[in-house]
């Protein structure tokens, strides 16, 4: 046995043996001696024995031996008979702590059985239940409850005679940040809503690149199975973890768990990609735009600068899309809920104590909204370059129908609608300028559908974005494959589809944008502007 190992259990111990010495000697410097030659016979084992199931059991067999040596000695040096001496009979100290030990290891193991073994032996030891009544009880044959039984029986023998420790997970667990989702909601909300504990966190973690059945998940965890279940069966029933055979459960999350000096590396290729895009795809979006007053699009104080500063993400989204087949996400991962949700969970492991290290490069979006009546949509992403919220729920479709409402001269300007135009002001949708309020985002704009509505994903801004060259595609797919090659070793298997879909064709905006702001081919905004850049709305007027 290791020594670090010797080392803590003689440090629990070393009290517990010093009382167990006084508790025989009733005399202090007898007590010190005899504990010491026991803490010296305890450690000498502790390094040499392997394979012991119950050491506390062990350690007070082995104080029990000392201490009959010890008499022994005395009785010799005294010229006594040592068949009179006493030593103890049945009920002394060391056997109460041997049943103590065996009645804590056996409720150990039946907290550890299987749900249904667990509770049949509970219905028939602790509730003194027959066989029959069980059976009926349960519905189930008697001949199964007697099978269950003679299972857990040998569970727990064998559970008895190990020694269960914690897995890496139950030492040192993990936490998510950054939890996301692509498709849509249900009625109970977004992933975050349900990955909302540690615990269930770590579960769907332990059983990401290796499916395993609730008894190893929380043997990984270090946790009894009684707390696991219901949450496994909970994560199971909203898409997070999948039922896979041999009653293992596989989680269905794509939860990113890369080391930073590879997240650097990936980092590198997406600016050389960034680099590439600044030189040759920027100068034809600044072509395409510059007569942007002719084309139905409204800027605030007419910047260009501004426009070109939704223009970039807008673009880089519009090329994924067009080269990336969202579908197989939808297809192979997304799982349709009973609260109408049918999306895929999005997670980032963070590890310790450690605070969240800020991402400079994450953007939240693509974010689409649509207000009813339906003439008003809006895009948007997040990322650090706008002072917005960083929730999509602070992303309300509300907003854009009183923008609408804006536009249109319907929103007067009274008391009872003072919280709404703070909103709008604090949303960054509408600003104050040196001529009074404006519309303070880019506004397109859209003909209505034969239903009198609109499809903001339809945004006729997309269909006058220019196209990559076929060089600049291929070059992009290169670095692409590059990345995948180097990420692909820490997702399982089962995720190497989502991560090929997600990274197939990966421009990082914030990156591009970054690179563009450091050659000064954009200007930095103002406090105003980073409250509604990156937001494009289509309506069908301008303001």
């Amino acid at each position: 046995m290791d020594k670090e190992f010797a080392d803590r259990m003689i440090g629990e111990f070393q009290k517990k043996f010093f009382g167990y010495a006084l508790s025989k000697t009733a005399n202090l410097d007898e007590a010190e001696e005899l504990a010491a030659r026991i803490v010296c016979e305890a450690y000498s084992v502790l390094r040499s024995a392997e394979n012991i199931y119950n050491w506390e059991g062990y350690l007070y067999r082995i104080a029990a031996n000392v201490y009959a040596r010890y008499v022994a000695e005395r009785k010799r040096s005294a010229g006594e008979d040592l068949n009179e001496m006493e030593i103890g009979d049945s009920t002394d100290f060391v056997s109460d702590i041997f049943r103590e030990e065996e009645a804590a290891l056996l409720k150990r193991e039946v907290a550890w059985l299987t749900r249904r073994h667990r509770e049949i032996v509970l219905l028939y030891y602790y509730h003194e239940k027959k066989i029959p009544e069980i059976a009926k009880l349960l519905d189930i044959p008697q001949g199964t409850v007697k099978w269950h039984l003679s299972d857990a029986r040998k569970s727990i023998k064998e559970g008895m005679k190990s020694m269960r420790g914690k897995g890496n997970l139950g030492l040192e667990p993990i936490r998510f940040v950054r939890i996301s989702h692509t498709g849509d909601h249900g009625s109970e909300g977004a992933p975050e809503n349900f990955l909302n504990t540690r615990l269930r966190q770590n579960i769907a973690y332990a059983a990401y690149y290796t499916p395993k059945s609730v008894q190893e998940i929380a043997q990984e965890l270090g946790v009894s199975p009684v707390y696991v279940e219901d949450e496994v069966d909970y994560l199971e029933e909203h898409g997070f973890l999948d039922l896979r055979p041999g009653s293992r459960y596989r989680t269905n999350i794509f939860i990113t768990d890369i080391p930073p000096y590879m997240a650097k590396r990936l980092q590198e290729i997406d600016r050389r990609v960034a680099q590439e895009l600044s030189r040759k795809y920027f100068p034809v979006l600044q072509e395409t735009f510059k007569d942007y007053r002719n084309l139905d699009i409204y800027v605030p104080e007419d910047d260009y600068n501004y426009l070109l500063w939704s223009l970039v993400p807008m673009a880089v989204s519009n090329m994924r899309n067009r080269e990336c087949d969202e579908n197989i996400i939808r297809r192979v991962y997304c799982r349709k809920l009973k609260d109408g949700g049918e999306y895929m969970a999005y997670a980032t492991v963070c590890r310790g104590v450690e605070e969240e290290a800020p991402e400079p490069y994450e953007f939240l979006g693509d974010m689409y909204r649509r207000c009813s009546p339906g003439n008003i949509g809006s895009w948007s992403v997040n990322t650090r370059f706008d002072t917005r919220q960083w929730e999509w729920q602070d992303n309300r479709s509300d907003d854009y129908g009183y923008l609408h409402l804006y536009m249109e001269n319907r929103l007067p300007k009274i008391e009872a609608l003072v919280g709404i135009y703070e909103r709008l002001y604090e949303r960054g949708l509408l600003a104050q300028s040196k001529n009074g309020s404006m519309v303070n985002v880019v506004v397109v704009k859209q003909e209505l559908l034969e239903d009198g509505k609109l499809e903001p994903r339809n945004n006729p801004l997309l269909d006058r974005l220019p196209p990559l060259s076929q060089e600049m595609k291929s070059y992009v797919k290169e670095n692409c494959r590059e990345k995948i090659l180097l990420a692909k070793q820490y997702y399982p298997e089962h995720m190497h589809q989502a991560l090929e879909c997600r990274m197939g064709f990966e421009i990082n905006p914030v990156m591009l944008l970054e690179v563009l702001l450091e050659k000064g081919a954009l200007k930095p905004l103002s406090e105003n502007q980073r409250k509604g850049v990156m937001t494009v709305v289509s309506s069908d007027i301008l303001p």
